[in-house]
């Protein structure tokens, strides 16, 4: 079983695949090009984890001795993967070196505190068939958030969400002609998402969900966050995963409110 390692020196972020396995084969292949160490993956990653998708990307990690550790999105199968057992380290293994990282789960690379908050609406969640496409578990609950607070600060948050009050590129666009009752519902996922942030005061942020690739500034009240939004698997490669220097993580790789070559929306 292929676990964590302490510290990292590179480390890699992919945005949403969607159970897409070819595009995960080559993401991982990219990846371990790129000198990455472990694959963070920011949701929708597994949709209803067939047995086929899982295998072939273990194969593809297992060969490149990289563990891929994903938050949950909105579009995965929530009655599956949260049946699966929790490991003494926290997180859910689906396969030797494929790991869920459930909504809070904690851990720290050399001194830096990292922390994972899975968890958004489907603003289509009415046309979808609930137990088969949809599942009522895709949402942080307020449990969860003050769970989640109560756990402390972090220099680095991994969520599929984009926190309330940062403008995500492309994203009225994207969601014009969706009933207002499904936008209120994904607005609110944001709000419970903003409310961790403001107390976790985490110097950097990264998501995906929202299919641009676009990097910004969140300044709270006492605390300032530079946010990265990641695209999806039809997306160039380099919009869908980046692979950074452990010792960047935490820190900007861009000037505030730049969007990085490539960036869509």
């Amino acid at each position: 079983m292929r676990r964590f390692a302490p510290a990292p020196a590179r480390i890699a972020i992919a945005g949403d695949w969607h159970a897409d396995t070819d595009h995960g084969v080559r993401a991982i292949e990219h990846a371990s090009r790129q000198g990455a160490e472990v694959i963070i993956h920011l949701g929708d990653f597994g949709y209803t984890f067939a047995a086929a998708y899982l295998d072939t990307l273990d194969a593809a990690l297992t060969d490149r001795d990289l563990l891929l550790a994903f938050v949950d999105g909105n579009h995965e199968d929530f009655d599956w993967l949260l049946a699966r057992p929790v490991a003494a380290d926290g997180l859910r293994y689906l396969r030797s070196h494929i790991a869920h990282l459930p909504r809070g789960a904690r851990w720290r690379w050399g001194r830096m505190r990292c922390l994972a908050v899975g968890g958004a609406h489907s603003i289509d969640s009415f046309l979808r068939i609930p137990g088969r496409s949809w599942w009522p578990q895709e949402a942080i609950t307020p449990a969860e958030v003050d769970t989640i607070i109560a756990g402390g600060g972090a220099e680095v948050m991994f969520c599929h969400d984009c926190p309330a009050g940062v403008t995500v590129p492309g994203m009225d666009r994207d969601r014009h002609g969706f009933p207002a009752a499904e936008l209120r519902a994904a607005e609110q996922n944001r709000i419970r998402l903003r409310r961790i942030v403001d107390a976790v005061r985490p110097q950097r942020l990264w998501h995906g969900h929202f299919h641009h690739r676009y990097q910004t500034v969140l300044d709270g009240v006492d605390y300032r966050t530079t946010v990265d939004g990641l695209g999806r698997d039809t997306d160039p490669i380099d919009d869908n995963l980046v692979v950074i220097d452990a010792s960047r993580l935490a820190g900007t790789t861009e000037p505030p409110h730049s969007r990085p070559i490539g960036a869509t929306g």
